[in-house]
């Protein structure tokens, strides 16, 4: 069985975030478990119904608390527990600790911004790394296979996902070679400006502003997996209206507490540093080929309490499996890998042949008696070439593949216009400029979108903070 822990900062953010996905894992029979960093304490309040628990931290955590259950009953999700309650370190020296909502004000970008005071007790009044002991007992403890969180800048810039992010990541480390892999749950900024888009279809019936700008942080890294989310949006829909001191669901369409509509994505994204795969549709299937085992603490080999799917006889079957799951792993990519690069050399084929029969192609247009060649055979022949590079590009998000794809056109490009080759070999490459520009076209542009898509950049390396930065 797959587990997948996800860490979220307050209730709500899991059924906004992924809920969707969180829904189809569940359904499909992976183990899900939640990890909740706060209570929400610190959260705005809805309506007047909720009015009177504004300011009321203790009154809003409890009451907020009974929202995440309602809404983790309506993704199918049994297994949720709260960062530092007794059961997530059970068997470690930690002691049980609450932490608590760090509270948020919306910036003058629209993004969220950390507020001006917090309580002691709050998650961004902690140390990276005494939040990352917490994360890192709940890892261990849980033994996923895959760990879901938000990316750097926490979605819409939240100190307190932002906080989850730097301990996630702190934790993982700490972990070494036998950390499970992480993936982070993010909006590409395409999406991000439909899903606010005001002229969508019913969003004026909802009664919701609209958006003066998108409150969306742009995600760093690549997308791995763009989760299909046809057959749960409704669950999703449900879990997110369970809290209702937080969100107002209309339709196709949600709003928090500025009020401001967007529609509820029927699509999740997780994004992973470095990675260069095709996009898969299945979270699971990313879990299942990146799967690493995670060495459990003597005493920390299950979650105490009455709460099941993390049990000894689990961890035998997940230990097995991911003794298994290297081997596996490593044919589905070699598999991949061929697979992916025969679409790129067909690819590159069909361009390199219609483009070396099209490039010359050319009319002559008089302009006030000057006349003007026209190389429009070219011009379509580099529109092809730029669509084929820029789908092997998306399509993959490899450098060597969009490499390999401008090479192979060059070259056989080249071939084509060699003597003895083809009958009329001087008609398909001559000494125009615009064969010169369709041999040495693939490359330039192979060249151009290896270093400015960044999806096929490099990486950067996550930094780590020190233990005595409060981040308040």
């Amino acid at each position: 069985m797959t587990t997948v822990l996800f860490i979220h900062a307050h209730p709500d953010d899991e059924s906004i975030m992924t809920g969707g996905t969180m829904a189809a894992l569940a359904a499909r029979g992976a183990s899900v478990v939640l990890v909740t960093a706060t209570r929400g304490e610190g959260g705005e309040v809805i309506g007047e119904t909720h009015a009177h628990l504004f300011g009321n931290r203790p009154g809003l955590a409890e009451h907020r608390e009974r929202e995440l259950a309602e809404a983790t009953s309506a993704l199918g999700v049994t297994e949720s527990y709260f960062l530092g309650e007794e059961r997530t370190v059970a068997g470690t020296q930690l002691p049980p600790r609450r932490f608590e909502d760090s509270g948020m004000e919306w910036g003058a970008d629209g993004h969220a911004v950390a507020p001006a005071h917090m309580p002691p007790e709050a998650l961004c009044s902690a140390t990276v790394a005494e939040v990352a002991d917490y994360v890192g007992a709940a890892i261990r403890t849980v033994r996923p296979d895959l760990v879901v969180t938000y990316g750097p800048g926490g979605g819409y810039g939240h100190p307190d996902h932002v906080r989850c992010f730097e301990a996630t990541q702190e934790a993982l480390a700490r972990l070494g070679a036998g950390a499970p892999p992480v993936v982070f749950a993010e909006v590409p900024p395409e999406v991000a400006v439909d899903a606010f888009d005001p002229e969508a279809p019913g969003f004026d019936l909802t009664g919701f502003g609209a958006a003066t700008s998108v409150p969306s942080v742009p995600a760093e890294y690549p997308v791995a997996v763009a989760q299909d989310l046809s057959e749960f949006v409704g669950a999703k829909a449900m879990a997110m209206a369970a809290h209702a001191t937080q969100i107002t669901v209309a339709g196709e369409f949600f709003a928090l507490s500025n009020d401001v509509g967007q529609k509820i994505l029927d699509t999740e994204y997780f994004t992973a540093p470095g990675y260069s795969g095709p996009v898969l549709g299945d979270l699971l299937e990313y879990a299942q080929e990146h799967r690493r085992q995670v060495p459990a603490e003597s005493g920390a080999n299950e979650v105490a309490g009455t709460h099941g799917g993390i049990s000894g006889a689990h961890e035998g079957a997940s230990a097995g499996a991911s003794q298994e799951a290297p081997e596996d792993s490593g044919k589905k990519s070699a598999g991949r890998w061929v697979a992916d690069t025969l679409h790129t050399v067909l690819v590159a084929v069909l361009v390199c042949l219609l483009g070396t029969l099209q490039h010359l192609n050319a009319s002559a247009v008089n302009v006030s008696g000057q006349t003007i060649i026209v190389p429009w055979g070219l011009v379509l022949a580099v529109a092809m070439l730029i669509a084929s590079t820029w789908h092997i590009a998306v399509s993959h998000r490899s450098t060597l593949l969009v490499v390999i794809h401008g090479v192979v056109i060059s070259v056989g490009s080249f071939i084509l216009g060699q003597r003895g080759f083809l009958p009329g070999q001087d008609l398909l490459i001559t000494n125009f400029y615009r064969s010169v520009v369709w041999l040495f076209a693939p490359m330039v542009i192979a060249g151009i979108m290896a270093f400015t898509l960044p999806s096929l950049k490099p990486q950067p390396p996550v930094v780590r903070k020190e233990k005595d930065e409060t981040g308040s």
